[in-house]
């Protein structure tokens, strides 16, 4: 039995080094980490769009605050600028991280990723409300979250492409040796350049051409959009939960193994909820990126913050209590390492049952509630370290119901822990008698 938990141990760690090591998708993390800071102040400029500068609501409608409405247009030119061209900034972070994992220099494979993008892109679309007008030019649908995927799937490819390309012999240019090095590098690299960039508008001019379809439709259609729509059903967010959670107890961090996959389809879904807002219409997405925050990891994932609160009220162990009271501190501002390696839950048999289960829990009770309209859609991105039930009440635009729907979560949480807090005195104990005897 213990030979069999061993190979089944070493499968899933085996699995996860493959996932990090994976250059496509620990490119994938890292370009979507430099993106959070401008997804979290357009999440704060639509704040200020829609419920305080906004003149249809909010602050500006009250008698004496006419003036905020003055300011609208600074805030929606900061979502515009944010948000609007996500799928750019993409294009250049991920082939510009693609980039050093295939010896080609970063910034150079960054403009590449992103000129490969807007050469592969259409750049002529219909005028809303105006029959037969063309306009000229990249379209929202380009720029902005629908994108996303296709700018991923580009940037690989023109990075694989140039990097294979640019090992040919052949294909070098080689300057005089009184030739300033950098513009001797130029050249080297211009004939693989100009093949990379041709050869990829050439599959999407022969698709067209054979199907009448953009390539860029393709893919959202058949990758973004089904991966999207199944994320929002509980099969999909149950699923990401308990998958992410097996790496967790084994003492693999999860959330980075996963993250490659939800990471794009969670903030796609965010994005769509704060153009939604902005264009005056209602969010519609409710698995999002603060979502799984605020009900798959309550006090990090896990929901470990209901495992300390139900150690501090019901354990009698001392050395548990001990580590709850270290962890407590961190466990508010969403860190949870201390209890996951601490008490420790890896590789723990007591308590990786209600680590697993609790952000299925959590999810379903968050699902429902915004389901059945109890709670608002989750629409604002809050930085992931904001304490539980203020990024409830931040990332639904200050909604005191999605509050409260937290709490309830929170209590479910706990008492779903609160019996294997229980085995685990018992446990204790038995050991103890064990080595008295």
């Amino acid at each position: 039995m213990e030979k069999t938990n061993d190979g089944f141990v070493s499968k899933i760690i085996a699995i996860s080094g493959k996932i990090n090591n994976n250059k496509i998708i620990s490119s994938i993390q890292e370009a979507f980490i430099v993106l959070n800071p401008f997804i979290i102040l357009a999440s704060i400029a639509t704040l200020f769009t829609s419920l305080i500068c906004s003149p249809k609501a909010g602050l500006a409608t009250v008698p004496g605050f006419e003036f905020l409405v003055g300011w609208n247009s600074m805030w929606s030119g900061i979502y515009y600028g944010c948000l609007n061209l996500i799928a750019l900034l993409l294009a250049f972070n991920m082939a510009h991280s693609l980039a050093k994992r295939y010896d080609v220099d970063p910034l150079f494979g960054g403009f590449l990723g992103l000129i490969s993008y807007v050469c592969m892109s259409p750049t002529a679309f219909p005028v809303m409300g105006a029959d037969g007008v063309i306009a000229t030019g990249l379209s929202q649908d380009v720029t902005g979250s629908m994108g996303m995927f296709y700018a991923m799937v580009i940037a690989v490819f023109a990075i694989l492409l140039y990097s294979k390309l640019a090992k040919v012999r052949q294909f070098e240019i080689h300057m005089p040796d009184s030739v300033p090095a950098n513009v001797g590098k130029a050249f080297s690299s211009l004939i693989p350049t100009c093949l990379t960039i041709i050869i990829l508008c050439a599959v999407r001019f022969a698709f067209f051409s054979f199907t009448g379809m953009e390539l860029n439709e393709l893919v959202y259609k058949i990758l973004q959009a089904p991966l999207g729509a199944i994320v929002q059903t509980p099969f999909g967010f149950i699923g990401i939960a308990l998958f992410t959670s097996l790496f967790w107890v084994f003492g693999i961090h999860g959330t980075a193994v996963t993250s490659a996959v939800t990471k794009p389809l969670f903030l796609a879904a965010l994005t769509k909820n704060i153009d939604l807002v902005n264009a005056g219409m209602a969010p519609t997405e409710i698995v999002t990126k603060p979502f799984n925050v605020l009900f798959g990891g309550l006090g990090g994932f896990g929901c470990t913050l209901g495992l300390i609160a139900a150690i501090l009220l019901f354990s009698k162990r001392e050395d548990e209590r001990a580590i709850a009271k270290l962890a407590l501190p961190a466990g508010i501002f969403e860190i949870n390492e201390p209890v996951i390696f601490g008490l420790p839950i890896v590789m723990n048999p007591v308590y990786m049952i209600p680590f697993i289960l609790a952000p299925v829990l959590g999810s379903t009770i968050g699902y429902l509630a915004t389901k059945i309209g109890i709670m608002p859609i989750t629409y604002i991105d809050v930085p992931w370290v904001t304490p539980p039930f203020i990024n409830a009440f931040l990332a639904t635009g200050g909604s005191f119901t999605a509050v409260l729907v937290q709490f309830v979560a929170f209590a479910a949480i706990v008492m779903l822990y609160a019996p294997f807090v229980r085995i685990s005195n018992k446990v204790a104990e038995k050991q103890a008698e064990m080595k008295n005897d």
